[in-house]
């Protein structure tokens, strides 16, 4: 009983590499203390260093450079003043277009914390030509292509061929913690776990927008993955393949 008791404590130092804490520039925090108070759940559950990836979609999601600067500003100084053993970068979500690699030649704020990667987001009814088309892009234009929350579309989840093949371009995956905790549906637990039994699964985000409806469950997540799995499994996607992966940009970014 206290072995597993050991075994399912609190791992600290977690990594959340997507999640939407700028305040007021997109569906996630409204508002700076909407903001604070994601934060402090994340810090409470052990996170120490977040990527927040405000939304970027042609037509939907346009803010201003200028704006988005400000207001993670704001927020990077507010958590430095609560939490100073908290990194807090900022990222992008970049909903995928044509021009996508000239929006990000020009705004380097979407990229992934100042380095290389870049978190590219598709629609649910896009179709896997279109996605590997989008992923060729990134690649071969030097960024590294972690594709959001991959078990959302449909056409990857009957063919692990396809993900596969986007991981030999040199992507990586991220899948939302909900969907390893069964909060999405059965069929995109399966997928996820199926992903990770094979090698193709790298990180886990808790795209966390508010405290109510889409809260941030990392720490509910990595307790999962170390019953499942093991904690060497669980360490290596919510610790180490994180630092490893983002920051092994970090020397490329501009």
């Amino acid at each position: 009983m206290f072995g597993t008791q050991r075994k399912q404590t609190r791992m600290t130092g977690l990594w959340d590499i997507h999640c939407h804490l700028v305040p007021g520039v997109d569906d996630g925090a409204p508002d700076l203390r909407a903001a604070l108070a994601l934060l402090e759940a994340e810090y409470r559950s052990g996170v120490r260093h977040i990527v927040t990836t405000p939304h970027f979609r042609l037509q939907m999601f346009e803010n201003r450079e200028e704006e988005v600067l400000e207001a993670f500003a704001a927020l990077q100084q507010a958590a430095e003043a609560s939490y100073p053993d908290l990194e807090v970068y900022l990222g992008c979500e970049l909903h995928q277009s044509p021009d996508m690699v000239e929006l990000i030649r020009q705004r380097p704020q979407f990229r992934m914390a100042g380095t290389n990667c870049v978190l590219v987001e598709f629609s649910t009814w896009d179709d896997a030509r279109r996605i590997r088309k989008r992923v060729y892009s990134l690649a071969s234009n030097g960024y590294t292509p972690i594709v959001a929350h991959v078990e959302r579309y449909q056409c990857l989840l009957s063919d692990l061929s396809i993900v596969a093949d986007l991981v030999e371009l040199g992507a990586y995956l991220q899948v939302n913690a909900d969907c390893l905790l069964g909060k999405d549906g059965a069929a995109a637990r399966r997928f996820g776990c199926r992903l990770l039994e094979q090698g193709l699964l790298h990180l886990v985000g808790s795209d966390a927008h508010d405290l109510r409806h889409r809260p941030p469950r990392l720490a509910e997540c990595a307790a999962f993955l170390t019953r499942q799995y093991g904690e060497a499994v669980s360490r290596r996607i919510f610790l180490e393949n994180p630092k490893e992966i983002i920051f092994a940009g970090e020397q490329n970014g501009e």
